[in-house]
């Protein structure tokens, strides 16, 4: 298993993230992740 390190310069915007995510945070960021690799494979 690899790890990240998640730098996130705009603290207004990572405190609004804090409060909209329903499950913990490396699983809404790992949704995210794969929401955008999804639509790039339907672009092709």
């Amino acid at each position: 298993m690899k790890k990240y390190l998640l730098l996130v310069e705009d603290e207004r915007i990572w405190e609004q993230f804090k409060k909209v995510i329903q499950k913990d945070l490396n699983t809404e960021i790992l949704q995210l992740i794969r929401e955008k690799v999804e639509v790039k494979h339907v672009r092709k």
